[in-house]
């Protein structure tokens, strides 16, 4: 046990119940926000699935995988993984639709610029401090 008690740490230590449980906001483009767990031991699923999935990652990799497999595999995992909920997303109506593994998938896989988001922050505990995320995917201009 440490003989000092520290004052101003909180922000530099890890919440693990925003992790693993409560998750972070990722705000993006057209109002549209997903709820995110970490990609950390906090996160039950990344725990029990994490070190298969980064496998499956490589071997795609090595395998010279198109895209488009690799995108139908990231979507997949990170919906079933790390994504929690969603507000903002709707049907071409605009009605609400409801949060689901599979709806999820599929929205990832359609918004391209989703799961560029989502791994700039799910990769790393200091974005899972408590506030919301604004994830910006920078495109290049024509």
């Amino acid at each position: 046990m440490s003989q000092f008690k520290f004052g101003n740490i909180d922000k530099l230590k890890r919440n693990r119940e925003i992790e693993g449980v409560a998750g972070t906001e990722i705000g993006l483009p057209g109002g549209i926000s997903l709820i995110a767990l970490c990609a950390s031991d906090a996160n039950p699923a990344w725990r029990r699935g994490g070190e298969d999935f980064l496998a499956e990652l490589k071997r795609l990799s090595r395998a010279h995988a198109s895209d488009e497999r690799v995108k139908r595999f990231l979507a997949e995992q990170l919906a079933r993984m790390l994504v929690k909920d969603w507000s903002g997303v709707v049907d071409q109506d605009g009605n609400a639709i409801p949060f689901s593994t599979d709806a999820c998938m599929e929205f990832l896989i359609e918004a391209d610029d989703a799961i560029p988001a989502l791994q700039a922050v799910v990769y790393e505990t200091q974005n899972f401090r408590g506030q919301r995320i604004e994830a910006i995917v920078d495109h290049a201009k024509n």
